[in-house]
């Protein structure tokens, strides 16, 4: 099922509910302002705009979400050193899902859990949470998926394959972790405000000259 116009599917039901609403008000003559207001936020929560890319670059990696850089520190995983980019959605922000890049899916998981403020640490660890492990050329990174307390749900599609910048969920509030190999370089601070597809840094060209050289 595809989105209509600029609306993300995931916010149909409301919208429609509400508009239904919005027009018994008008017929019965009461509260049409109240579920006028309604109708309208929801259409604004759930807009879904389309976005040019920053970059056609092969190598560049692209913000997921709408939202302001939380944090960027060095973690352990896959074995290894890697880089950890922390990204929080404002209230205000587009919720969209988009793919970092051209990205093959290795594994998804899904935890559900609470609905916790991404404030509290407790957060982390019992908030409702996915987490996708993908591959990109010869780089493999992580986007693991916090849902905060204005969610319901993580809503994501089913896919095996994406091209830079496609849509694939919607997160109403909450925290997207990009988990990129530790000499990926980074091109936004902590505090920046970033919007889906625009660039946030670049996977390493060390693989892209190696395989030219061989």
């Amino acid at each position: 099922m595809q989105n209509i116009g600029m609306v993300a599917k995931q916010g149909y039901k409301y919208i429609f509910a509400f508009g239904v609403l919005f027009l018994l008000s008008l017929a019965l003559g009461a509260c049409q302002i109240l579920f006028f207001a309604l109708f309208a936020l929801c259409v604004f929560w759930f807009r879904n705009p389309e976005r040019a890319l920053g970059s056609d670059d092969e190598y560049a990696v692209l913000s997921p979400i709408d939202g302001k850089i939380k944090s960027i520190e060095k973690i352990y995983y896959f074995d290894t050193q890697c880089v950890a980019v922390t990204i929080r959605k404002g209230v205000f922000d587009v919720g969209a899902l988009r793919a970092p890049c051209d990205m093959e899916l290795l594994e998804a998981k899904q935890r559900h859990g609470l609905f916790l403020c991404n404030a509290m640490e407790a957060s982390k660890n019992l908030n409702e949470r996915a987490l996708f492990i993908c591959k990109n050329l010869d780089n493999k990174f992580a986007i693991r998926i916090i849902a905060g307390p204005l969610s319901k749900g993580i809503s994501f599609e089913n896919f095996s394959r994406l091209k830079a910048g496609r849509r694939f969920g919607f997160l109403s509030s909450g925290e997207v972790i990009l988990i990129l190999p530790a000499n990926a370089r980074i091109s936004v601070s902590v505090g920046e405000k970033v919007a889906s597809a625009g660039i946030i840094g670049f996977f390493s060209y060390e693989e892209k000259d190696a395989r030219q050289s061989a």
